[in-house]
């Protein structure tokens, strides 16, 4: 495993990090790693990759499932979306007379 050390790292910073690790129940060692670890995920973008999203009908019938939302009525859901999506038109207003 490799080491990382940070020199000249204001008091403060230190304090406040050192808080949040108590607040976490964690060393400040270990909060700092799990920041680090956090913002390498992220990536050069500071965004974290993005993954594939659900549809509105997955997320629907996901969040229903329990009430009784069936495969079939979630796939009717999301093509009747699907639809709706398919007919909107994004109309540019003109301003010339």
């Amino acid at each position: 495993m490799a080491q990382l050390i940070v020199r000249r790292l204001d008091d403060d910073v230190k304090k406040r990090l050192k808080a949040r690790a108590k607040k976490h129940g964690r060393s400040l060692e270990a909060e700092a790693r799990l920041i680090l670890e956090d913002a390498a995920k992220k990536g050069v973008s500071g965004r974290r990759p993005r993954t594939k999203e659900k549809s509105f009908g997955a997320l629907m019938h996901e969040r229903f499932k329990k009430s009784g939302l069936t495969e079939e009525e979630s796939k009717l859901f999301q093509e009747g979306i699907d639809e709706l999506n398919a007919n909107w038109k994004l109309q540019v207003p003109t301003f010339d007379e």
